[in-house]
């Protein structure tokens, strides 16, 4: 199995993040290569990647943003029982009382009210969600040989409304009916944030 390993990046991976890259535990019979794509805004620098993983024959990505921190079990976490795409879990931007950037099921849009915090992770383990952040996600490089392209999009709608690369991305493989999961075991590092995993 071969895995790329690839940053969405506009300027620098923080040494923090590479370093968790680096310390990686792969699992035995997986084949992981390191990329990252740079000089880019993130969908621009997502697309680049979904490319270059199809164009050379690679099985999986795992998206890395430049400011996460993985924890060393990812990929083992990640690849036991492999759906379409599994995401890990990291506090998101700002948060002081431990939003993620994970949307649950039983919602139309990607707003607020349907993040899940970190207090509502009692057992971790793998959850059904709507979708969220790919700041740590593990995607099958087979559904970019389904979706249309652009696979990765920034959305504004007239009234102002954002829809980011990622959660674009999740809402159309929803809709096509790929798997979404997070697992909780994968509880990622987010820097310069101002909450942390207890």
């Amino acid at each position: 199995m071969k895995v790329l390993v690839a940053v969405p990046t506009f300027e620098n991976i923080l040494p923090e993040t590479f370093k968790s890259i680096y310390g990686l535990t792969i699992p035995d019979g997986v084949h992981v290569m390191f990329d990252f794509c740079k000089g880019y805004d993130c969908a621009k620098a997502r697309n680049e990647i979904a490319k270059e993983a199809v164009k050379y024959g690679f099985d999986y990505i795992l998206m890395v943003d430049s400011d996460i921190i993985l924890p060393s079990n990812t990929l083992q976490c990640l690849l036991e029982n492999p759906v379409d795409i599994c995401l890990g879990v990291y506090p998101r931007k700002n948060t002081t009382t431990g939003q993620t950037e994970i949307f649950k099921l039983g919602y139309k849009n990607f707003t607020d009210e349907n993040n899940l915090n970190i207090s509502e992770i009692v057992d971790p383990g793998r959850m059904d969600i709507k979708g969220g952040g790919l700041g740590c996600a593990l995607i099958k490089v087979s559904l970019f040989k389904v979706l249309p392209k652009p696979w990765f999009y920034y959305m504004i709608y007239p009234n102002g409304d954002v829809l980011s690369e990622d959660n674009y991305f999740c809402d159309r493989a929803s809709s096509k009916g790929f798997k979404i999961q997070v697992d909780t075991r994968v509880r990622c590092g987010h820097l310069v944030r101002t909450f942390a995993f207890k």
